[in-house]
């Protein structure tokens, strides 16, 4: 009798530390989510600072704009034109509609075959030669922009560097990125790697496109972004399920991981996992085998249970790389309209649609875009505040009008 309600009591310590663990479910647990939020707020309002910093004080891809206006335009009078057009918010800086299409198709176009072919390679088994791969083009896309933006920035502060030690640099520089991003180092470092990489490749997309082509690509990428990760056969959604599947973390290189909260929580559970073993060890000597079988098996289910809630905060707290560079090639593009009511309401909306996307994938846990909602609705609010609310501000300034 006193072995059955002993099994009796334990069942029922079981399930109310299932309720508990139910109780404390992530999806309800409101501080783990907003932690969640402000560490993806933080590499977000970072890159966006450090891009317009660099934007408004060195501009390092202003003669590649030259170039691309030159290639794009047909005639000198037309690109003309467009230059003194660009960024005022008049159509007259679209090349035509047909150009306009052919380099938005063009981009979306490589976009989905390098997506395609990466998701491809991987199912097949070639992990190791896409991280090759990563390592060369983490390399090149450091060097290239690293030393237009450090070349500006010597020339900006008035230092003399011979092209020799500016090159050191650069590689040196580009060489510890590449294994940080890659997962070698600190977590920091890494972090850190994430948003300069994001950084400069949103400078020279934002210097390289004319105004009304990047508005064209922003769109349209946000709309793939919704069919690869939503379409059960959408080349984002099939990565992410076949790690899953193989138990397997996504390429360090894709993927912003703000692990900074979680990697302690995780150490302090472990620490708590070793006490409870010993404690259990301690109860062997005492308790029969039977008690202690039963005992083995509660603590395995609420070690399943808490390893579950920690596999989905780490899921949860992760972000794309392609999302830091859309979201600082949309702040950098607002920023050239000059209008600083747009630029602030276009950065709130950036974080407040990715807070509503964080908040939807907690409820629906699975793998959801990050950019769709927060581009669509900074969209959004910068036409309206750009051609409504700016010039209605404008008037009542200028008729001295308080409201």
């Amino acid at each position: 009798m006193s072995s059955e309600s002993s099994s009796s009591e334990e069942s029922d310590q079981l399930k109310n530390g299932n309720h508990k663990s139910n109780g404390k479910d992530s999806r309800y647990n409101i501080n783990k989510r907003l932690n969640t939020v402000i560490d993806l707020y933080i590499p977000i309002t970072i890159c966006a600072v450090i891009g317009l910093l660099i934007e408004k004080y060195i501009s390092p891809f202003s003669e590649i704009f030259s170039l691309a206006m030159s290639l794009i335009y047909n005639d000198k009078q037309s690109m003309i034109k467009a230059k003194s057009t660009q960024y005022t918010g008049l159509l007259d800086s679209i090349p035509s509609l047909s150009m306009l299409l052919i380099i938005t198709l063009c981009f979306l176009g490589v976009i989905i075959v390098m997506t395609s072919l990466l998701v491809f390679l991987y199912v097949k088994g070639f992990k190791r030669w896409l991280e090759y791969f990563f390592y060369i083009q983490i390399f090149f896309s450091l060097m290239v922009t690293e030393t237009k933006i450090l070349g500006k920035t010597f020339v900006y502060f008035e230092i003399l560097v011979s092209d020799w030690t500016l090159t050191i640099i650069c590689v040196i520089f580009s060489l510890i990125g590449v294994f940080s991003i890659n997962g070698f180092g600190p977590l920091k470092l890494r972090q850190f790697f994430h948003i300069i990489l994001g950084v400069n490749i949103a400078l020279l997309f934002v210097s390289l496109f004319p105004e009304w082509i990047i508005w064209s690509i922003l769109i349209t990428i946000s709309s793939w972004d919704l069919v690869a990760v939503l379409w059960s056969k959408g080349p984002l959604n099939i990565l992410v399920n076949t790690a899953q599947k193989r138990n397997e973390e996504l390429f360090s290189a894709l993927v912003y991981s703000c692990m900074a909260h979680t990697e302690i929580v995780k150490s302090d559970d472990n620490k708590k996992k070793l006490d409870d073993n010993k404690k259990d060890e301690d109860k062997k000597k005492v308790d029969n085998s039977k008690k202690d079988e039963e005992k083995n098996e509660t603590n395995n289910k609420k070690k399943i249970i808490e390893d579950n809630s920690e596999e989905e905060e780490n899921e949860n707290a992760k972000l794309g790389m392609g999302d830091f560079v859309f979201y600082t090639l949309l702040i950098l593009h607002v920023y050239r309209y000059k209008d600083p009511i747009s630029l602030v309401n276009c950065f709130t909306s950036i974080l407040t649609g990715l807070t509503m996307t964080i908040f939807i994938l907690v409820y629906f846990k699975r793998a959801l875009p990050a950019l769709p909602i927060s581009i669509f609705s900074s969209i959004i609010f910068f036409f309206g505040t750009y051609y409504l609310g700016s010039p209605f501000y404008q008037e009542m300034a200028n008729n001295n009008i308080i409201i």
